[in-house]
This record gives C-alpha cells, sequence and structure tokens, in this order.
C-alpha cells in the first residue's frame, strides 16, 4: 500500500515537490514534517501526521510517525519504500519496532535499513564547519540575533527568553513552559527528554 500513491501525486505536480525535498533519502525522512505544513496551504483541513528522527547511522534511523487518523501505518511504509526507491534509487527496509495508541494518538516507532552514508559525509562536515567556525556567543548576543527564544531547564521551568517575546509576554519568566505553552509539532511529550532527543 501507499507505493502507487508516489506515481499518482506524480500526475499533478507533485512528483517535483517530493524530488526537492533533499539530495539523499535521510533529508527526506528529515523534512516529512515540513512536506506536511507545505500541504496544508492546499489542504487546510488535512489531519497531518509527525515525523521525527533519531538514532542516526551510516545504515539508517528510527523513524517516529505518529498520526490522529487510522489505518495509515503499512500506507506510509509502502510510500517511504517508494521514495527511496524512485527518488533516490535507495532500497529501505522497515521493520515497526513498537505500536501504541495514547489517547487519540498512534505512535509507530520504525527501524528504517538503508545506505545511509550521506549522515556520515554530514557529520564530516558539521564537525569541520564547528571546528573552523564556531566562536563563542555572548547570551546577551543569543537573545538578540533569537528575539523570540525561550530558554529552560530540565525541569521546564522558563530561565529567560528573548526581547521580543519578553515584550509581549512579560511574566512567563520563572514558570513552568507546559503552564504557559502547548507543543503542537512536534506530537512528542513535552518532557525535557523527549524535547531534548528530539534536538539532537
Amino acid at each position: 500500500m501507499g507505493v502507487y500513491f508516489v506515481s499518482f501525486v506524480g500526475h499533478y505536480g507533485y512528483d517535483r515537490v517530493l524530488g526537492v525535498l533533499g539530495r539523499h533519502m535521510r533529508d527526506f525522512l528529515n523534512g516529512l514534517d515540513n512536506l506536511h505544513e507545505y500541504l496544508k496551504f492546499s489542504y487546510p483541513r488535512m489531519k497531518a501526521p509527525s515525523f521525527f528522527c533519531e538514532n542516526e547511522t551510516s545504515s539508517g534511523l528510527t523513524l517516529h510517525y505518529r498520526s490522529t487518523r487510522r489505518g495509515f501505518l503499512w500506507y506510509t511504509i509502502g510510500q517511504i519504500r517508494e521514495v527511496g526507491r524512485h527518488f533516490y534509487q535507495t532500497d529501505v527496509e522497515i521493520e515497526v519496532l513498537k505500536e501504541e495508541t495514547i489517547f487519540d494518538t498512534l505512535h509507530v516507532m520504525m527501524q528504517l535499513t538503508f545506505d545511509n552514508r550521506a549522515f556520515q559525509l554530514d557529520r564530516r562536515q558539521n564537525v569541520q564547519r564547528i571546528d573552523k567556525n564556531m566562536m563563542p556567543v555572548k547570551a546577551f548576543l543569543f537573545l538578540e540575533i533569537f528575539p523570540f527564544c525561550i530558554v529552560f531547564d530540565e525541569y521546564l521551568v522558563i530561565r529567560t527568553i528573548g526581547n521580543s517575546l519578553l515584550a509581549v509576554m512579560p511574566n512567563i519568566v520563572g514558570k513552568k513552559l507546559t503552564m504557559v505553552f502547548e507543543l503542537t509539532k512536534p506530537l512528542i511529550e513535552c518532557t525535557w527528554r523527549a524535547v531534548s532527543s528530539f534536538s539532537i
């Protein structure tokens, strides 16, 4: 299931969108949430799933799939395999590791195995960029560059905020993040561990 959808969307020009989502399969997978956000402009009533990747290696990654819609898991797996084959000339093996429903949301962990040498290349380039170009940034400069940033600790207590956010929400410093904001994307639990693992 889902395999034929990739060629079907080609008839409507979406194959061009899929074709520019990255040079490698890993780029496509890491950009799935952005793709669905883009599609919401054309289909505002769409109930988009949420995806995020973790444990990436040169031989694959773990993909988390969350959706409030039922019955789309195997369809999604078919789409991922076909996108790998069609756009990236890559065979993708997918193993469902865990499947659970939390409230109204299906959460599935999948191990995707594929030639992911691009991860090693990207990792080396990032290390080189950090070594050559990274300079310590003072906190005041960081807050000026990111005027809507929120800095919170492992207990989710807001420690400081950017200047523009301070102008519109001056009383949130010291409050728990979950008392002020609701995490809508990605569809993960709002805990220090979940947020930290997503941002790596």
